[in-house]
């Protein structure tokens, strides 16, 4: 029977914010218990940030100011600045980077924002990845060149050795037995008698790849530093140290690392010797397996090996830039995706790791979810409080995406256990710039050009307070979900084709680095893939975990201790190769009380090359401590070790039920949902992500004595959950959630006092009353030109009126309505939008009801109607797409960006003079509906 999680006092960390104020007192048996609710004081950190471009970094004080004021009051914590290229015809206004002038903008920047009560971070250097013009070719990043050749012994022979930055020349006989060349090398040719016989010669070198930083800002421009390399990043860092001296402001929060993209960067100066010391062996002494030659399975234990060095190396680079970041008084926030790491080690070297999804053009849901999670789990396992996203990357084509896009896609971040939202982004732009003002090459634009301004500080607002919630107390999960990042490594890759001649041009092996991009395609398929998204679908949570961290867990009372953090099983997905250190620790956390659980079957050897024999005696040691027997009647086989066991078996449901671990259910209804942890209670938030409506009894898998219900879409939505036992102890509330729609639930082993139930409610009898009369409609604001007021009886698109202004118009109208009420004996009235592009404020009678901005378009105004005459406003805006389409069919010239100027979602040029007009305003029907209170 599946043992129940009661909310009980866990190891936590301090959070960043409290999520609720609640009074806990008894309350009489004949009440329904219940509790005060509510939201906090929020924090920079649960409000939501935004990437600020600076293009050319020609940016000014009044404009900087104007624009900090502008964040503020739409509901932004803060801004990460960084400098990109720059506007065509705009050169003598730029500010070169690092120069006195730019420095004295940072500075006024920092203290601007520290006024207006913003957080602010900065990018290491200009776009991305790291470099400049100081970086020179011996700091610059590197890519191995290989060559091969066939010489027979005997003779003297002199043979060109064309191959960059030799490393070493190294010669093979038919036995094996290998000779150094390298020192004989003189002038790129090679002097020497081999001994009889047939040699090959295998000659490893490197050259500088020279990438350019891509979307450099001016000052900024130039090479790409070793990713692999601290002192290649110390002499990249020095520049700014220097020019930082004279910043005036508080130290930036955080300094910001973009991602991994260090094209074809696979080698550094000094990888023989690290690899010597790291790895215990020479690799020149196995330059044929390197080259992908002989037994295939020694060559795939190379490319492991050298995998892992590279892997080591760049998370000693990020580890220098942290400390560095730290010793300057900030923190660090890292995207680690890209690279060639294990992931996760790399994310938890800083202090805030971060991800990045929602593209458009490739499956932007589920299946991205066990990448993200490697930012999350990196942050949970390692104990910090925040993990954040790169928000909207390319959500969809510019100036088309409406609010209601972000929601679902937001959530979706949330469920994965990000909770540090970043905009991506906003361009600078200065007030005199014609619309639509500056532009950055990649959608999603939420500046005051954008066409999402004007309600964007009710998504903001909605971010808030999820993470309000998503930031306090500690993640929730039961099991730590192992990373076999050595299947990943372990295999084969290209082999060298030989060198037809001495003049033949170098090879460059392709496929030698695995990299783990973004938004994680390479892992669909894979075992542990596959793993990760049943339990997923199946209600279990989790975090991922790597070898590193399964070293630093511990047992206690038959839990695993993490970070701060407690789970109830290590489960470990097919996996083939597995450290005979991580073995050693998996038998000695059962043995202290653990579960450990192998799907599949037990791992069958140690990954690797060095001290293979020696390693692999260990791990079989260490295996035949696991004395499986058979569960009659389950297909798992177990192993009682110490005080804990080992479960062995194929049904991942089976396995965990075997485990005494418990899923969500509510998964089968289509909801989805993330857990958080407080000494006395637990938070779930939930997501409707089916399509059809809830409206039932949810079992929630956490003990409970009462609960509220929060709805973070209002800032005053929330009261007493109806609650009852569920199954075996588990507590069911009563929920309603229309598909998309999400909540917050605090479930409390105490009885509270105080507070008011929650407004459950069902259609009542009676019919529908569609709002019928004169609509009269006003342009407010917006352009190129406000089109002209008009009245209506039937709703429908304005751009379907015969107004040239209406079809290209990109802004905001208000729509008024007066209508006669006669109350009934329904117990609340539910206005209904209907169709609505693109969102939407509300008003009734003079009073603010709501703004809408994302399905369903629809809101409770019982409260707001009188008897008689009423009156209605729908203030409406639509998104920019119209105007910028008018732009381009009329061939005005606002593409004026450097670089890549403006592209479209398939990178090619940006053209949206063939779009269709899109449907704009309040297209209805505007019905009220009569709703009943519901007593579940």
């Amino acid at each position: 029977m599946p043992r129940l999680r009661p909310i009980r006092p866990r190891l936590f960390f301090a959070a960043s914010a409290l999520l609720f104020f609640i009074a806990l007192a008894e309350a009489a048996d004949e009440a329904v218990p219940t509790l005060q609710a509510g939201w906090p004081t929020f924090t920079q950190d649960n409000r939501p940030w935004t990437r600020w471009w600076w293009q050319g970094d020609a940016v000014d004080g009044p404009n900087l100011k104007r624009s900090l004021s502008a964040f503020q009051e739409v509901g932004f914590g803060g801004i990460e600045v960084c400098p990109i290229y720059g506007v065509k015809g705009g050169e003598g206004d730029y500010l070169p980077y690092l120069s006195k002038k730019w420095i004295e903008m940072i500075s006024l920047t920092g203290n601007e924002a520290v006024t207006r009560g913003l957080g602010f971070d900065l990018t290491t250097g200009t776009g991305w990845p790291l470099g400049g013009p100081w970086i020179k070719a011996d700091s610059a990043s590197q890519g191995v060149v290989l060559k091969k050749y066939t010489l027979a012994g005997g003779v003297p022979v002199e043979l060109s050795v064309i191959v960059p930055g030799l490393q070493c020349l190294v010669g093979v006989d038919a036995e094996g037995h290998w000779i150094d060349l390298t020192a004989r090398v003189q002038g790129e040719k090679l002097s020497w008698q081999a001994p009889a016989g047939i040699w090959r010669l295998y000659a490893v070198g490197s050259r500088p790849v020279l990438q350019q930083v891509k979307r450099a800002a001016p000052g900024g421009e130039g090479n790409v530093i070793d990713p692999f390399s601290v002192a290649a990043l110390d002499r990249f860092l020095k520049p700014i140290d220097e020019a930082f001296k004279k910043y005036t402001a508080a130290p930036p929060r955080a300094q910001f690392h973009d991602s991994y993209e260090y094209f074809g960067a696979n080698w550094t100066g000094d990888f023989l010797q690290e690899f010597s010391s790291r790895r215990g062996y020479d690799l020149r002494s196995e330059l044929p397996g390197f080259f992908g030659e002989g037994n295939p399975e020694t060559a795939a234990r190379i490319r492991d090996d050298y995998r892992q060095t590279i892997s080591e190396l760049h998370q000693a680079f990020v580890a220098h830039w942290t400390a560095w970041s730290h010793a300057h008084g900030s923190l660090a926030r890292e995207q680690a995706h890209g690279s060639p790491t294990n992931l996760e080690d790399v994310y938890a070297t800083v202090d805030i790791p971060e991800t990045e999804g929602s593209f458009a053009g490739v499956d932007n849901t589920e299946k991205q979810l066990p990448m993200m999670q490697f930012a999350s789990s990196a942050a949970h396992v390692s104990g910090r409080t925040l993990a954040s996203s790169e928000t909207f990357t390319w959500l969809g084509e510019h100036f088309r995406v409406p609010l209601a896009k972000l929601k679902p896609a937001v959530d979706f971040f949330f469920l994965a256990g990000i909770n540090h939202i970043f905009l991506h982004g906003i361009p600078y732009s200065p007030q005199e710039a014609p619309w639509p003002g500056w532009e950055f090459y990649a959608a999603v634009n939420f500046g005051p050009n954008g066409g999402l301004w004007h309600d964007l500080p009710a998504f903001n607002a909605y971010v808030t307070r999820c993470q309000s919630m998503l930031q306090s107390g500690r993640p929730d999960n039961d099991l730590l979900l192992y990373f076999p990042v050595h299947d990943f490594w372990q295999k084969g890759g290209d082999t060298v084709t030989e060198a037809a001649s001495a003049s033949s041009s170098e090879t460059t092996l392709h496929g030698l680095v695995e990299q783990f991009s973004t938004p994680g395609q390479w892992m669909v398929g894979t075992p542990f893939h596959d793993t990760a998204m049943k339990l997923w679908l199946q209600g279990f949570s989790y975090d991922e975990v790597t070898d590193h961290f399964i070293a630093a867990a511990a047992a206690q009372g038959g839990d695993l201790l993490l970070g701060g953090n407690s789970y109830r099983a290590i489960f470990l997905p097919p996996t083939q190769w597995l450290p005979v250190e991580t073995l050693r620790q998996l038998v000695a956390l059962a043995r202290g009380g653990a579960t450990i659980v192998f799907q599949g079957s037990l791992p069958t050897g140690v990954p690797g090359l060095s001290h293979l024999a020696e390693r692999q005696r260990e791990f079989d040691a260490s295996l035949a401590t696991i004395k499986l027997e058979a569960i009659p009647g389950t297909g798992i086989r177990r192993a009682i070790i110490g005080e804990g066991r080992v479960l062995v078996g194929s049904d991942v449901s089976a396995l965990l039920a075997q485990a005494g671990i418990s899923r969500e259910p509510m998964t089968d209804l289509g909801l989805r949902c993330l857990r958080r942890r407080e000494s006395g209670s637990t938070s779930y938030f939930i997501v409707n992500s089916g399509t059809k409506p809830v409206d039932d009894w949810v079992e929630l898998e956490t003990a409970a004595a009462s609960a509220v219900i929060l709805d973070p879409l209002y800032e005053d939505r929330f009261g007493l959950a109806a609650i009852r036992p569920g199954h075996s102890g588990a507590t069911q509330v009563y929920l309603q959630l229309q598909p998309g729609e999400s909540r917050i639930v605090r479930l409390s082993d105490s009885r509270g006092a105080g507070g008011s139930p929650w407004p459950y409610a069902s259609r009542a009898s009676g019919a529908s009353r569609t709002l019928e009369g004169v609509w009269r409609v006003h342009f407010v604001e917006g352009g190129p030109a406000l089109p002209s007021d008009f009245q209506t009886e039937k709703l429908g698109s304005w751009t379907a009126r015969d107004d040239p202004e209406a079809k290209r118009f990109a802004g905001t109208a208000v729509y008024t309505l007066d209508f006669d009420f006669k109350p009934s004996g329904a117990g609340d009235w539910r206005l209904d939008l209907g169709r609505l592009s693109e969102s939407a404020r509300v008003r009734l009678n003079g009073q603010r009801v709501a703004t809408l901005w994302c399905p369903p378009y629809s809101v409770l105004v019982g409260k707001f109607l009188r008897p008689g005459s009423n009156h209605l406003e729908v203030e409406v805006t639509n998104v920019a797409a119209n105007r910028i389409a008018d732009l381009d069919r009329r061939r005005v010239p606002w593409k004026i960006f450097n670089d890549i100027n403006v592209v479209g979602l398939d990178y090619q040029p940006f053209d949206a003079s063939a779009w269709p007009v899109m449907d704009s305003g309040l297209l209805g029907p505007v019905t009220l509906d009569p709703t009943a209170r519901l007593r579940p």
